[in-house]
């Protein structure tokens, strides 16, 4: 994988979205998918930096793979100069358009979503809403995502101080504190941890996108880092997989509970080397078992 986008998508309020490929090692499987980075990251969490990410493997298994990244990170646009997003524009706008873009560059009838954090309840919460690029996902798999409602003491403490430091400055500033790659954008940074704060995740037309899960019947694997204790506690993330109304729902806690050589955490569930060796086989395998 290169610098250089494989595609552009433009979004229905006009903001250009950049998709980045990994062609499959042999014959392309029929579905293709689409791999999403959360927040305060970009495309390197999936296509990684000096070893070869989970879309490279997952390209050796024979699937055409896309890493996006959302408006606001990376290669990808933002909105002009004065006006706002929010979090939920990536869902509404940013998903569809990247749905539809891998859909056509690749030729493929169908994908399946893979997302980490909030790139995880981004597709799952598309999925819920019903929209026409919502029938083309046909399977969704979420690391660390967790539901945005009932938070713990220490968790309402850290979401409170972080929403007071976005607003000071503009944005989450993630990388003065060695959280990620990327800072995050106040409007996106605020609405998720108003949401938090609220116990409710509703959006500004009133849309409920927590009980618009029970429209989401595709297979969805969720997977929970048994170590990831403040951002993503497997509770939370095993809640967002129950509100689905999927009849193939799998929960797996990756930690030495369940078998793991370690509990991971948020981030390393999905990039470490013990990930590479014990999570990613799993999602491959789930993968090969509903999409051939």
């Amino acid at each position: 994988m290169t610098g250089d986008a494989a595609a552009r998508v433009r979004t229905a309020d006009a903001v250009e979205l950049a998709l980045f490929r990994t062609r499959p090692e042999r014959a392309a499987r029929d579905t293709a998918l689409l791999l999403v980075h959360g927040t305060f990251s970009n495309r390197n969490f999936f296509s990684g930096t000096g070893e070869r990410g989970l879309a490279g493997m997952l390209a050796a298994r024979g699937y055409d793979a896309w890493v996006a990244e959302l408006r606001g990170h990376g290669r990808s646009g933002h909105l002009a100069r004065g006006r706002d997003w929010r979090f939920e524009d990536w869902i509404r706008y940013d998903a569809p358009a990247l749905v539809r873009g891998v859909l056509e560059h690749s030729g493929a009838a169908r994908l399946v979503w893979i997302g980490h954090s909030a790139g995880g309840i981004i597709g799952l919460a598309h999925a819920g809403l019903g929209v026409p690029t919502s029938s083309r996902v046909s399977g969704i798999v979420v690391a660390s995502a967790p539901a945005p409602v009932g938070l713990t003491p220490p968790q309402r403490a850290l979401a409170a101080t972080g929403w007071l430091i976005a607003r000071a400055v503009g944005r989450f500033p993630a990388r003065f504190f060695g959280i990620g790659p990327e800072d995050e954008h106040v409007g996106v940074f605020g609405q998720w941890m108003q949401w938090n704060l609220r116990g409710e995740w509703h959006g500004t037309d009133g849309t409920d996108y927590f009980a618009s899960l029970a429209r989401v019947v595709v297979p969805v694997l969720a997977l929970a880092g048994g170590g990831d204790h403040l951002v993503a506690p497997p509770r939370a993330c095993e809640q967002l997989l129950a509100a689905c109304g999927s009849s193939d729902r799998t929960f797996r806690v990756c930690g030495r509970a369940t078998g793991f050589s370690e509990n991971f955490d948020h981030n390393r569930v999905l990039v470490s080397r013990g990930a590479r060796a014990e999570v990613w086989p799993l999602i491959a395998d789930w993968l090969e078992q509903r999409y051939p």
